[in-house]
């Protein structure tokens, strides 16, 4: 009698072990996303997981692991446990044709592009003798955008918007000077809209007026703490550099304020695509998040030196207000600065404090 139980028992188990491994995942479905794709430092989003058991055989058990960067901070949750930048999903069970939807909020600390990563699924039979795991990933992408730092020591070009009266003559479009259409931006006031061209082309045009001082502001940024070399696990350098990128986000977001035409290049790598960072002189809501993205992904990595950034800047750019951000003057900079100059570009120079005491975070911050 004994051994027909065991005989059974031991059936029963086989039975159940190769059903589970069969149909493992079959009818089982997982998915995550988050509430917003770009946020201010500090900001808080919704990491938002939906499990779903579409079929009639249960989930004996199930164990959900998801990485993120150790910056992005999970608020306390008595289902999660969080290590070395995992966040792990304690043991769960999935009765048949059930769907469990959890949400968690993260405090994204840092400013950054964190892709949302990926997801190992594993699930087995009821006494552990099978186990399946299956893996899910997402393309989708976080921008940590820096907050705006506002800096009343930093110059601009004189004929920059933050320079003295004569500027209002350029902040201005000139309604005298008329110089076509161009497409609408988002962000375009609703009185500009040229609505005869729009409804002859089908697509939002407005009327183009030219500045009656027209120019760009071109915004060379350095990555590099000394002219030697700097050790990027510094935490002194990492916060001033920084903080310089705060102090960059007040320049555009005030640029932005006045419908500045506003570019940025660096010599730092891009986080989402190992790129260059660079960014093209234009103006409008869509470039204004195109620059705080670009300062989000840029990493303290250096693809090359300042200097033949700005040779190569001095070969293609003329008659442009220009504003260099550097921790440091060298020789052979000021030798590229003063080719610049002679080639009828406004260049200032503003080097990068280490302290910032004198520098405040700008009230809102960036209207992501």
């Amino acid at each position: 009698m004994i051994m027909q139980f065991l005989l059974a028992f031991i059936i029963i188990v086989i039975l159940q072990s190769a059903v589970y491994s069969i149909l493992a995942f079959r009818g089982f479905n997982y998915s995550c996303r988050l509430s917003y794709n770009k946020v201010n430092e500090g900001e808080t989003i919704d990491f938002i997981e939906t499990i779903e058991n579409r079929r009639l055989l249960p989930m004996l058990w199930l164990k959900v692991e998801a990485r993120f960067h150790d910056t992005l901070l999970f608020t306390k949750n008595d289902n999660t446990r969080v290590s070395a930048g995992i966040f792990h999903r304690s043991v769960i069970s999935m009765p048949p044709f059930r769907r469990i939807r959890r949400t968690y909020k993260i405090v994204c600390s840092k400013r950054g592009y964190y892709p949302l990563g990926s997801a190992t699924i594993t699930t087995g039979d009821l006494l552990g003798f099978s186990s399946k795991t299956m893996s899910f990933s997402s393309d989708a992408g976080l921008h940590v955008y820096p907050v705006p730092l506002k800096n009343t020591s930093i110059m601009l070009p004189s004929r920059s918007f933050m320079g003295d009266m004569v500027v209002r003559r350029y902040i201005l479009p000139d309604p005298f000077m008329p110089a076509g259409v161009r497409d609408y931006v988002p962000g375009d006031p609703l009185n500009i809209i040229h609505w005869k061209a729009s409804a002859k082309t089908g697509e939002l045009v407005v009327h183009r007026r030219e500045y009656t001082a027209d120019s760009k502001l071109m915004v060379f940024f350095n990555i590099d703490y000394k002219a030697e070399s700097w050790d990027a696990h510094d935490m002194i350098v990492i916060d001033t550099m920084e903080n310089a990128l705060r102090t960059l986000a007040y320049i555009f977001t005030l640029a932005a304020a006045h419908g500045q035409q506003t570019a940025l290049y660096t010599n730092s790598v891009s986080t989402r695509d190992r790129n260059e960072v660079t960014v093209p002189p234009a103006f409008g809501r869509v470039h204004n998040e195109g620059l705080f993205a670009a300062m989000a992904e840029m990493q303290f990595i250096r693809t090359r030196s300042y200097h033949m950034l700005l040779r190569e800047a001095a070969e293609n750019i003329k008659d442009m207000d220009i504003l260099l951000m550097t921790r440091y003057l060298s020789a052979v900079m000021q030798t590229e600065i003063e080719t610049l100059r002679r080639s009828g570009n406004k260049v200032e120079v503003f080097l990068i404090p280490e302290s910032v005491t004198e520098q405040s975070p700008e009230g809102g911050g960036h209207d992501g």
